[in-house]
């Protein structure tokens, strides 16, 4: 019964040892880290910083990027619409219900004082669209009741799967 106990525990010992001897290839190439891999929307608004975890994909008659938390009075959404074909580069923003399988358009919700309102004006750079993701960079602007509002500083992830 000892020889078993002192193999179980030789055992035991090697195993662990192995286990902790193994290590995680830590490249220093940021696309391969896990957090590089987690899908994000951030932004400033009024000057603070926001961020909405893993956004969603929705598509129709184009593509919608969207963000968002919180629900009824604390409500807040970000929607990057762009046509089925994704181009990457610098699209200026616009507001065009008649072209919206061509242009590039933004809304904006900020409950309780804006309740989704297009942009009007701004830019959405797509700096990668590929098999494992889409991510890029926007900024906007647009008026709701007379008030005009600005989401600067935005960066966006999307993980296909």
């Amino acid at each position: 019964m000892k020889n078993l106990k002192k193999v179980m525990f030789l055992s035991f010992a090697v195993f662990a040892l192995v286990l902790s001897s193994c290590s995680s290839d830590n490249s220093s190439d940021d696309s391969d880290s896990p957090e590089s891999q987690e899908g994000f929307m951030k932004f400033k608004y009024n000057e603070k910083d926001y961020t909405f975890s893993e956004p969603a994909i929705i598509t129709s008659g184009s593509v919608n990027i969207m963000g968002s938390s919180g629900i009824d009075n604390t409500y807040k959404k970000i929607s990057l619409w762009t046509p089925l074909d994704i181009k990457t580069g610098s699209h200026p923003i616009v507001y065009d219900l008649s072209n919206l399988t061509t242009t590039y358009q933004a809304s904006f919700s900020f409950m309780p004082e804006i309740e989704n309102v297009n942009a009007t004006s701004g830019t959405l750079n797509i700096i990668t669209n590929d098999d494992k993701k889409i991510e890029g960079t926007f900024s906007f602007s647009g008026t709701s009741n007379g008030k005009t509002f600005t989401v600067t500083e935005g960066s966006f992830r999307f993980v296909k799967f």
